[in-house]
Formats: C-alpha cells, sequence, structure tokens
C-alpha cells in the first residue's frame, strides 16, 4: 500500500513507507540545539513524531516520481537487516513490498536519485552484495557525497561505501552530478548542501505547478519553530541552516508542495507563522 501519492502538474508523486523508526537520543537528543518549550510545543501540534517515551519517531520515505512516461526513484531507504542500517535502528526496509504495492517493477526505474549517502537513504541500493536492486537504472550520487564515502576514514562509512556504494561502482551504473542534474524538463536534481556535503533535493516544475522531493533538507516539525535548529546528523550545522533557510523563503514564494523524507505525512506546504513556520498536511496526500 502506497504512503500516498499526488499530481504536480504532469508529473506523479508516490510516496512510500519504507519504514517508521525511533531515534537512539532520548528527548530531545537528536536536535541537541532545541529549546525544550518549542520541543514541547512541536510534541502538542505534531504527536505522530514523537513516540511514547519522547523520542523522535521519524518515518523513512523512497519517492517514486513519473514524468514524460519515465519512471524514477529518490532514495532506496534502511534497506534488508543485511544492510548497515539495520545495526541501529533494527528495522528492515519494505521499499520491495511497497513498490509491488504501488505496481512498478524494478525493472522500470531509470534513474535512482540519491538525495544522499545516509545509510537510511541508500540501504536498498543493493539487491545482494553484488547486484544492483535496481537492473535498469543508473544510480545518481552528488560528486561531494561520493568523495566524502570513497575516501572515508570513518570505520562505519568505510562499512556503508563497501556494502552499498561500491557495489554500484563495480557494477558501473555511478553517474555523478555536480551543482544541478536536469532529470526531465520537469525535475532537476539541485545541491543543498549541509546536511551532508552532497545533500541534493528534487524539484519540480510542470505546467505552472511546483513541488520539492526536500530529502533532509527539513526532518523533523521542531526545525521550522525554531529557526536555526540543527540536526545531530548534519555534517555542518551552520551551513545546513543557511540551505534549509534560504530554502524555506524558495517553497514560500514559489508555493511549492513539499515531501520531506521523515515526517509523517508525505506531502505538505511550509507557511510563515510568526517568528517560525508551520507545516500543514495535505489530506488528499495521505493514504
Amino acid at each position: 500500500m502506497t504512503h500516498g501519492r499526488v499530481r504536480v502538474g504532469g508529473v506523479e508523486v508516490i510516496a512510500l513507507c519504507d519504514a517508521v523508526v525511533s531515534s537512539s537520543s532520548p528527548g530531545s537528543g537528536s536536535y541537541p540545539g532545541a529549546d525544550e518549550t518549542i520541543w514541547r510545543e512541536a510534541r502538542e501540534r505534531h504527536p505522530e513524531v514523537f513516540a511514547p517515551d519522547g523520542r523522535w519517531r521519524f518515518h523513512v520515505h523512497p519517492s517514486v516520481v513519473r514524468s514524460n512516461g519515465r519512471t524514477f526513484l529518490v532514495d532506496t531507504g534502511l534497506g534488508p537487516e543485511s544492510a548497515p542500517a539495520f545495526a541501529w535502528s533494527g528495522t528492515a526496509g519494505r521499499l520491495s513490498s511497497e513498490l509491488a504495492g504501488a505496481g512498478i517493477d524494478p525493472d522500470e526505474v531509470e534513474l535512482v536519485l540519491i538525495t544522499h549517502v545516509h545509510d537510511d537513504h541508500i540501504g536498498g541500493n543493493v539487491a545482494d552484495p553484488t547486484t544492483p536492486a535496481f537492473p535498469s537504472a543508473r544510480y545518481v550520487v552528488h560528486r561531494a557525497d561520493w568523495e566524502l564515502m570513497a575516501n572515508a576514514t570513518d570505520e562505519e562509512d568505510r562499512e556503508i561505501f563497501a556494502a552499498v556504494l561500491a557495489p554500484l561502482e563495480r557494477a558501473g551504473v555511478v553517474e555523478l552530478s555536480e551543482s544541478a542534474f536536469t532529470v526531465t524538463d520537469e525535475l532537476r536534481l539541485e545541491h543543498a548542501p549541509g546536511h551532508t556535503p552532497g545533500h541534493q533535493v528534487l524539484s519540480i516544475d510542470s505546467s505552472g505547478e511546483r513541488a520539492l522531493i526536500s530529502g533532509d533538507l527539513v526532518n523533523h516539525p521542531a526545525q521550522l519553530l525554531q529557526p536555526g535548529l540543527a540536526s545531530a546528523t548534519d555534517v555542518d550545522p551552520e551551513l545546513a541552516n543557511e540551505t534549509r533557510q534560504a530554502w524555506f523563503e524558495r517553497i514560500e514564494r514559489e508555493g511549492r508542495i513539499v515531501a520531506p523524507a521523515h515526517f509523517a505525512e508525505p506531502f505538505g506546504t511550509i507557511t510563515s507563522d510568526g517568528d517560525g513556520r508551520r507545516w500543514e498536511p495535505l489530506v488528499h496526500g495521505s493514504g
């Protein structure tokens, strides 16, 4: 069963629910700069993103995008029990069954568009240790993120690269993006650095309608209520916040629907609300 779908002009976006996971950090530990009053306000407004013990409860949303008769996948989720993310999440992703429920054959996928190289976004890259999961696809990764992982000295990052990125390189299916990557005349990957050096988002512009598949640009509603609130997983928190605020302004100015990777709802809008901003889910975008 798909988690939601929406049409943006001539583009169809299908949000898949790969998993629902609670963070390992207690309370607001995943957002160490959180104002506790604002954190409580976020919990009152958005109880669905809080576990009973107060931890952050997040969805993992890969997205299928169809444009001009072509099929693309944005991110591949946690992956199976053998994937690196299982070690901390204790959860296997269900991307394969979600795709089947949406009536999508992996052979249909022409490009896998990777927003960034954290292991909850790339765990389903491979079907086994040597075989890409999407046999007809090329995998688009930003060059800065690829180099981050290919040259990693951190043991965990080295293991992630070996498990779910190096097999793609050996299969010859990696395509490195730069500041922008045109997918179709309706779809464009744009560099949005900070969360990782090569973090990228997918902008959708079709028949006067606009949307943004935002990856980890914003991961928690508290980041809307408290400007400047960074995630503990932002590689460069200052740059991540600059990027986040610039995109918030653009989202509002351009009237873009937003599809975050980790909100409970797959689609919504972000609008100004006093000193911060407000998240409003699209009712017709959930299912």
